[in-house]
């Protein structure tokens, strides 16, 4: 079981993060890129790139496509 991530791990990330990890916390089922890229007004491959980065640090993981926000402590 990976350890659980606190706010401040995600106080600590860009804005960009910060929005993606709100966005991916409002679908708790979880959500595909191509779903999160009609939501934000973000290219592609920088939304893959943050996406990359929240599963990194511990605040989101992939599933079968589906990005899930990691809850918070």
């Amino acid at each position: 079981m990976a350890p659980r991530v606190d706010s401040a791990t995600l106080n600590v990330q860009p804005r960009q993060r910060r929005i993606v990890y709100e966005g991916l916390a409002r679908v708790p089922e979880g959500v595909s890129t191509k779903d999160l890229l009609r939501d934000f007004d973000i290219p592609e491959p920088d939304l893959r790139e943050t996406l990359r980065k929240l599963d990194s640090a511990g605040l989101a993981q992939r599933t079968k496509g589906v990005w899930k926000a990691v809850p918070l402590e």
